[in-house]
């Protein structure tokens, strides 16, 4: 138990960096992309881009989630049913803290008036069928595309960081792309926002539901590079 503790704060701290990185990214995008809008005097506009944008990359990353978090699991345990739970579980929870509760906590926080949308509530034909596509895109991934985790995991830092971001633009917390003081807030909230699910999903839902035989689970792959 020591170990594994001490294996899933090691790469909470390696996985912090790439956090930081992609969502610095992410914010300069979509920081351009929402300020030419509101200086063309179109705000409305943004709030309608900015949605239908949250609705494209919160699937997107959902999908990316199950494949990476499906992957891993099925590479040292080979039981379908557990496989099909935590592929599930382990990116339901993580997806939904990551693209609906920390954003919509951290405005809330930061005194913004943010409305709470749950797309695995209020659109499950947009979630549940990117859900069952990335977790048997998972199985497939891992017979047949090499270093599969490696890839997904630098993909759904990005699209994870935009997800967050669009998502408090969409509902209710524009500020921070014209107050100067609220830029960092924001920035703090992405950065949890991201690490906090990612890892919970990239490493302590493999190392908690990984057979005592396959203890080591994130350590068969580099630091920090799990999704």
């Amino acid at each position: 138990m020591t170990r594994r503790f001490q294996l899933i704060a090691t790469e909470f701290a390696h996985h912090l960096p790439y956090t930081i990185v992609g969502s610095l990214i992410a914010m300069a995008a979509v920081w351009w992309f929402g300020t030419q809008q509101l200086q063309n005097g179109h705000p409305e506009r943004l709030f309608a881009q900015a949605r239908a944008s949250f609705h494209l990359f919160h699937p997107l990353h959902v999908c990316l989630s199950a494949i990476a978090t499906t992957s891993l699991f099925w590479r040292h345990e080979r039981h379908l049913g557990r496989a099909l739970v935590v592929g599930a579980l382990g990116t339901i929870i993580p997806c939904g803290l990551s693209d609906y509760v920390f954003p919509y906590v951290g405005g809330v926080i930061l005194g913004q008036q943010m409305e709470l949308h749950m797309c695995l509530v209020d659109h499950p034909q947009l979630f549940y069928p990117f859900l069952t596509l990335g977790i048997l895109g998972g199985f497939w991934a891992e017979e047949r595309v090499t270093g599969s985790h490696l890839f997904s995991h630098g993909a759904h830092i990005f699209v994870s960081s935009a997800a967050s971001l669009l998502y408090l633009i969409s509902f209710g917390f524009t500020a921070w792309m014209t107050d100067v003081r609220l830029v960092f807030p924001a920035f703090v909230i992405i950065v949890i926002a991201v690490w906090v699910p990612c890892c919970i999903s990239d490493i302590v839902v493999p190392t908690a539901t990984a057979s005592p035989g396959t203890a080591s689970i994130v350590r068969h792959a580099p630091s920090g590079s799990e999704k």
